[in-house]
């Protein structure tokens, strides 16, 4: 009765195990399919390597060592390479798909890939836009991933709240249940702004800094109250105002 249980048990971690290293396969798929072919940052083509390499390493060592080369090992190789079919070479392969994802989500590509944003990666990248985020892109005051440079409080550092607020959005997304032109609920932190820009000479030159740096870094006053608007307005966004 009790071998017949440790069978059945050790049946189930293999099937678990199954499950987990294919999963693991798709997810590194999935993130590879996702990103595309196209401006592939090295570092990211390592990750999707590590992960599919993982993802098959872990099937095949499974499928070698329980089904066909089970009766030829020790019982201690046998469940050293079953925690490594079962366990090392998952876990690689779901971390490096994470990572993928998380580092692809920072280009401004995954952010165009959602049609409601269109609006501001194309006000974005137009030369002739006031908007901050234009300014920014056009004079390369961020270098790379624009959007996350300012929104990076929904990375993997990034705050709760922004969690939270990059969670409600993409369930309002992928429900539909948005209205267009979307608007902004909530405040933007100026801790994104100073990050960047206290410190700075130009920044520091300028009296009405100096005299507001309190209101500043607690938020009483927005930058964007002397700067202008990030983005366009919403009512910049409709659909008659866009054509």
């Amino acid at each position: 009765m009790v071998m017949r249980n440790i069978r059945h048990i050790r049946r189930a971690w293999m099937r678990l195990g199954l499950t987990w290293t294919w999963m693991s396969l798709f997810g590194s798929n999935l993130a590879f399919a996702t990103e595309g072919n196209t401006n592939i940052v090295p570092g990211i083509g390592l990750l999707r390597g590590i992960g599919i390499a993982s993802a098959l390493g872990g099937i095949i060592v499974l499928i070698l060592v329980h089904f066909v080369y089970r009766k030829r090992l020790s019982r201690g190789t046998y469940h050293w390479l079953l925690l490594l079919g079962l366990f090392v070479l998952p876990i690689t392969a779901t971390l490096s798909s994470m990572a993928t994802v998380m580092e692809g989500t920072k280009r401004v590509e995954a952010c165009a890939s959602c049609h409601v944003m269109d609006p501001f990666v194309n006000d974005l990248k137009n030369p002739a836009s006031p908007t901050l985020a234009a300014r920014h892109y056009k004079n390369k005051w961020i270098a790379k991933d624009q959007c996350y440079g300012c929104h990076i409080s929904y990375g993997a550092t990034g705050t709760i709240a922004g969690k939270r607020d990059g969670f409600r959005h993409w369930l309002y997304y992928v429900t539909g249940t948005y209205s267009d032109p979307i608007k902004f609920v909530g405040s933007y932190s100026n801790s994104n702004c100073l990050y960047c820009h206290e410190g700075t000479r130009i920044w520091e030159r300028i009296k009405s800094h100096n005299a507001l740096r309190a209101d500043l870094e607690q938020d009483l006053v927005a930058c964007i109250r002397c700067h202008g608007p990030p983005h366009p307005l919403p009512q910049e966004r409709t659909g008659s105002a866009m054509k």
